[in-house]
């Protein structure tokens, strides 16, 4: 064996583990985490908050199973009604709010808007027509 096989055996090795590796982690497979369509009983029974801490807690959305939902931008009172289909498509209207100025995160707006809800993990993803989703937590 030359001098130049004996380096570049364990380097052409080193590359495919490291490429077989690269493709397993972006595969999506089994066991991959990220995002996946949202089902009712994921949006349901939680209080989700807008992921940067705005309104530190007093801004929310809750979906009830009865079709309704609940929330807050920070001080007024919003509302509606809500749908989720089999691959995450989400409508939802809103209704009238009082308007107490305060932080008014704009819930009811990210809710009526949303046309596509997804999960990653713990969070929740509302998807509008454009831009980038709006993250939510637990």
């Amino acid at each position: 064996m030359t001098t130049s096989s004996r380096f570049l055996a364990p380097a052409l090795l080193a590359a495919l583990v490291l490429a077989g590796c690269g493709a397993q982690a972006g595969a999506g497979g089994a066991g991959a985490p990220g995002p996946r369509a949202a089902v009712a009983a994921d949006l349901t029974g939680v209080r989700w908050l807008p992921a940067d801490g705005a309104a530190q807690g007093r801004a929310f959305a809750e979906f009830a199973p009865d079709g309704t939902w609940t929330g807050s931008d920070g001080c007024n009172g919003q509302g509606g009604d809500w749908t989720l289909d089999g691959d995450g498509g989400l409508r939802a209207t809103a209704g009238p709010s009082t308007e107490i100025a305060c932080e008014n995160v704009p819930v009811a707006r990210w809710v009526s808007e949303a046309v596509h809800a997804e999960t990653d993990g713990p969070d929740l993803l509302l998807h509008g027509t454009a831009g980038a989703p709006v993250r939510l937590v637990r």
